[in-house]
């Protein structure tokens, strides 16, 4: 297991775990090898709930969303409960309920609902579909789930129930005021798989941070190509036209 202090007994599992990260789409030996970095260097000290979350390295949740999302939940037990909830949510299911054998409805809960305000609560704000979105898959790799557990057995991992909400909000939102969005009027094009994102995750991520159309084509209105793994022909395409063409880890930290 991650993190573990007998390496012996453990590092084939380890490698084998990884491996199984890394087969899944978009995101290969680097990002596998990344997120078992970042459990190892962490495993022998306590850390706080915001900073497990973001260790798991779930997309389109970077620092500040890790923040809300430990906030809300408080402590780690919470928080994979979620996780373990959500991964329960089928997508074609009616929001609320489903009909058992004895034809009694029971109540379904929605994937992350107190994030999203449907439990009644107040949404929380600077957690937007997109990150919902990205924990939710997450939830529903049984790899990346067993990965999660495993760096919380090995950690102390502290609450962060201590920081308002409010007060991450208000630095969120004074940071945006004080510079622009990141794709304010571009049209960006995708080509290739970006790690743990899919193309529609991303194309919604550029759009709320500005862009204005993502089409799937390059043509001379393309003001930025993003290229990931196996990306070639629009990225070629792209270089001849003398359009800017970033790579997935630049795009990663523009949005992150």
């Amino acid at each position: 297991t991650f993190g573990s202090k007998n390496e012996e007994d453990t590092s084939e599992e380890e490698e084998e775990t990884l491996n199984k990260i890394a087969d899944l789409p978009g995101w290969g030996a680097q990002s596998s090898q990344n997120l078992a970095e970042s459990v190892r260097s962490v495993a022998a000290e306590g850390v706080p709930l915001s900073r497990y979350i973001y260790s798991l390295g779930i997309s389109l949740v970077g620092t500040q969303a890790s923040q809300l999302v430990a906030s809300t939940y408080g402590n780690v037990d919470s928080f994979l409960k979620a996780l373990d909830e959500a991964s329960l949510h089928d997508d074609d299911d009616e929001p609320n309920t489903a009909e058992e054998d004895n034809e009694e409805s029971i109540l379904i809960p929605p994937p992350f609902a107190i994030l999203t305000g449907e439990d009644g609560s107040e949404k929380v704000k600077g957690i937007g579909p997109t990150a919902i979105s990205a924990l939710l898959s997450f939830s529903k790799e049984d790899v990346l789930m067993k990965a999660a557990k495993e760096l919380a057995n090995v950690l102390t991992v502290h609450d962060d129930s201590s920081r308002k909400i409010s007060d991450i909000t208000s630095n969120r939102s004074d940071e945006s005021n004080e510079k622009p969005l990141q794709f304010e009027g571009m049209t960006v094009v995708f080509t290739g798989a970006l790690p743990g994102m899919s193309r529609t995750m991303a194309q919604t991520a550029v759009k709320e941070l500005g862009a204005k159309a993502t089409p799937n084509t390059v043509s001379k209105a393309t003001t930025l190509v993003v290229e990931g793994d196996k990306g070639g022909k629009k990225a070629r395409q792209a270089r001849k036209l003398d359009i800017r063409v970033i790579d997935s880890t630049e795009f990663m930290k523009l949005i992150g």
